[in-house]
């Protein structure tokens, strides 16, 4: 008798162990299998949330956008605002037990910087003119001028040093490496499964043992496997949302919490094209902006952008820009991606609402890279786009004359002033002035118009507690579960 109750109660505790170790798996869905797990060639979101939970960088932004301390303990600014040292934390390993020193930042800004690895965002680093270490936990950075935004390059992840030293770069693509963030890598079943372990050298205390990232390519299967307990947090559709306001089975099941990106969708002029006046592109301004075109089309399901410099002249003018109406129709062709639902709805509710503006509009949509090249060799009068960007003022990349993505055309030597003395000025609100300069001259000339970000969604199931400080905004490096450590089972 006693010998059955001694295994009846090893049967239960081996049950309740696995039933407590199923619980203690974070499973996440994702809509695609990352396009790369190694963290220098990361490009794409679904991949920046894996490697994010493996590795760590000087520099992150929060989940308030913000720009934060990530293994940098303390920063010193030169006077001259060119040298930059920077003390490591202390105590930070990699998960095969090797501390992190200043060698491992020496060792991976050499691997960035050699043309053979293609790092994506070499052009970044071109303000930098030299780092060298000055002690264990010590590096120097020596810039080739001030810059107000240097800490936005260095969010690229820390490498341990003793994996990077002699690399093939032909082969270095597909490298899973070692970080010290909160996990290593664990199972990859390609392409359906990535499983992430503890890294049990971290300190920071992650809850989670285990995290599972499943790929679930149906959007109409992700409410579902919320649903059946068969995954805990995934990305939902705006209209699953909508759906769930109905659905008291869902509302019992699962929460669901809303966040936005930073960047946004705007229009943007061919300022090559004459028909393209300063008149015409005060009248749809004012379609766009003043009137109520906007709230009607998004339906709560995103909100305006009114300006590109982070809203820093949101309230200065609430009237309609003065114009001459237009006695004769102007046809213009107006382009967007194809494979945007919302761009291409955009578009299409748009033109109705320029005919009344004697605005007739031809819409083409194209393929995503097609629609690229058109944008870069200027075959198109109006075009929907969008972008994801750092957490900052610059816009330079858009308005500076000749700059990459500045598809308009748009040359101001003041402007280009402007934008450079920003990038320049380090004291915050001397700053914001000279972007509040840089906002009017855009209002006045109006080059692109920035339209609206959309909201996301998030399904959270009920057994999970979300933390108070939940992410509201995600940047370029940014991570919806950027504070890990404070995600847990109810």
């Amino acid at each position: 008798m006693k010998k059955g109750l001694i295994w009846s109660f090893i049967l239960f505790f081996s049950l309740s162990l696995f039933s407590n170790q199923g619980k203690h798996v974070l499973r996440i869905g994702i809509h695609n299998f990352p396009l790369s797990l190694n963290p220098v060639y990361v490009t794409d979101e679904i991949s920046q949330a894996v490697i994010n939970k493996i590795f760590d960088s000087l520099y992150y932004f929060d989940e308030a956008g913000e720009i934060r301390s990530g293994l940098v303990e303390e920063t010193l600014l030169n006077p001259n605002g060119k040298i930059i040292v920077m003390r490591l934390k202390a105590n930070r390993f990699f998960s095969d037990g090797k501390e992190l020193d200043a060698e491992d930042v020496m060792a991976t800004f050499r691997l960035l910087r050699n043309p053979e690895i293609h790092f994506p965002y070499l052009s970044t680093f071109d303000f930098i003119h030299s780092i060298e270490k000055i002690g264990r936990y010590c590096i120097r950075l020596i810039l080739n001028e001030k810059l107000a935004t240097w800490k936005n390059p260095m969010t690229f992840k820390i490498l341990h040093s003793g994996q990077i030293k002699k690399v093939n770069p032909a082969k270095f693509k597909n490298s899973l490496l070692s970080g010290t963030g909160p996990y290593k890598f664990g199972r990859i079943k390609e392409p359906s499964l990535i499983e992430l372990t503890r890294n049990t050298y971290d300190l920071t205390g992650s809850l989670f043992p285990v995290i599972e990232y499943t790929v679930v390519t149906s959007t109409v299967m992700k409410p579902l496997k919320l649903l059946n307990d068969e995954i805990d947090i995934c990305e939902l559709q705006p209209e699953d949302t909508q759906a769930y306001r109905r659905i008291s089975k869902w509302r019992q099941k699962f929460s669901i919490l809303r966040y936005k990106k930073f960047g946004f969708t705007y229009l943007v002029f061919n300022l090559n094209h004459s028909k393209l006046g300063k008149n015409l592109r005060r009248v749809i301004y004012n379609c766009l902006i003043k009137g109520d075109f906007l709230q009607n089309f998004l339906k709560h399901s995103g909100h305006i952008v009114k300006t590109p410099f982070l809203l820093l002249d949101e309230e200065a003018d609430k009237n309609p820009l003065p114009i001459v109406e237009l006695e004769n129709p102007i046809k213009l062709k107006i382009l967007s991606n194809s494979e945007s639902k919302i761009r291409k709805e955009f578009v299409l509710f748009f033109k109705q609402a320029l005919k009344s503006k004697n605005v007739i509009l031809e819409p083409v949509f194209l393929e995503y890279q097609v629609f690229l090249d058109y944008l870069k060799k200027g075959y198109f009068d109006l075009a929907v786009s969008g972008f994801l960007l750092d957490i900052d003022y610059d816009m330079k990349d858009v308005f500076y004359g000749g700059s990459y993505f500045n598809y308009s055309g748009f040359k101001n030597e003041k402007m280009d002033e402007l934008l450079d003395r920003g990038l320049k000025e380090l004291d915050p609100e001397k700053r914001r002035g000279i972007y509040l300069q840089a906002n009017r001259i855009w209002k006045n000339e109006l080059p692109l118009i920035p339209l609206f970000n959309l909201y996301y969604y998030m399904g959270i199931s009920k057994q999970i507690r979300i933390p108070a400080n939940v992410c509201t905004l995600m940047g370029s490096t940014g991570d919806f579960l950027i504070n890990i450590q404070d995600w847990k089972n109810q």
